[in-house]
């Protein structure tokens, strides 16, 4: 057995949250807490947990007491999870995830219950937590389909999961009561098959590009010359048009690349290829830049609207 630290270390580690049956593990008595209690060093947080008093009130200690004050087995889950793999915003109330069978009502929490495999929970810190996949597994019975495609393009562009565990841990949450599989997270996943891109905002193009209508484009597409020497390549493109897009992120077209991207651009053009880039402006859902340039390329045929 894990042995406990004294309170202020184990309350410093937990956002400054502490429920009562861990202050009594690591050696206070009830009348220490209660005096503790009483000059307001400690507040009471939740049933069974308290907060150091001038503690940063964090979305993250929330989310830290809302664990404590559930049933063994408790954990954040849910968008709470996703923010604490940074895959996006805190909900105003911390989402945790009690046993299945457990009593869990209490408030300041959005409680679900679920029978949790093992394979399914870990630790972010101090906090428990579902994993990735599962996490992305239980937002898509809550959110849209373009909400989802935020979470999930960037768990797996920074391989938080992949595809194979995002459908294994949805499958062993199709086995509990009310869940009948998920149709979403697989219409999410569609164009996940091949390479992994480079970004999200690939992704994103992508869904965009098939949302119009186009054919498929092939991802990561190697160019080479009339030898077979590697020039490039391209995030996105269509080798039988010699068309392609580059995404131009800041994170991987910083100014220093812009001689040696320009440069292999014009080795690529060389080839009789045409290559556009395309920035965040081109992604907002206003912009038809795109859809103009590839009208005359190819003959449209009917997609989700984008």
């Amino acid at each position: 057995m894990r042995r406990l630290p004294i309170p202020d270390q184990l309350i410093s580690s937990q956002h400054g949250a502490i429920s009562r049956s861990q202050a009594l593990q690591a050696g206070l008595s009830p009348d220490q807490i209660d005096r503790l209690l009483a000059a307001r060093r400690w507040l009471r947080a939740l049933r069974g947990v308290y907060v150091v008093a001038g503690s940063p009130d964090t979305w993250q200690r929330r989310a830290m007491a809302a664990c404590l004050a559930g049933p063994t087995g408790t954990v954040a889950s849910y968008l709470t999870a996703a923010a604490l793999f940074g895959l996006g915003k805190p909900p105003n109330v911390p989402h945790v995830t009690v046993p299945s069978r457990a009593s869990g009502r209490f408030g300041r929490a959005s409680v679900h219950w679920a029978a949790l495999s093992p394979q399914d929970v870990c630790f972010v810190g101090e906090i428990p937590s579902t994993t990735p996949a599962r996490t992305l597994v239980d937002c898509a019975t809550i959110l849209e389909f373009n909400a989802l495609c935020e979470l999930v393009d960037p768990a797996i562009c920074r391989e938080l999961t992949d595809p194979s565990r995002l459908r294994a841990a949805a499958g062993r949450a199709s086995r509990g009561p009310g869940r009948k599989g998920l149709p979403l997270l697989e219409e999410v996943l569609l164009v996940w098959a091949g390479p992994r891109p480079g970004s999200p905002a690939e992704m994103r193009l992508l869904r965009r590009l098939i949302g119009w209508g186009f054919p498929q484009p092939e991802r990561q597409v190697v160019i080479t010359d009339e030898q077979g020497a590697f020039l490039g390549r391209i995030d996105l493109g269509w080798a039988d048009h010699r068309f392609g897009f580059e995404y131009d992120g800041a994170e991987f077209h910083t100014p220093r690349q812009w001689e040696s991207d320009e440069a292999r651009q014009y080795a690529i053009e060389a080839m009789g290829w045409r290559i556009e880039r395309v920035d965040k402006f081109d992604l907002r859902p206003s912009s038809t830049r795109l859809r103009e340039l590839l009208a005359p390329i190819f003959v449209r045929v009917q997609g989700r609207a984008a």
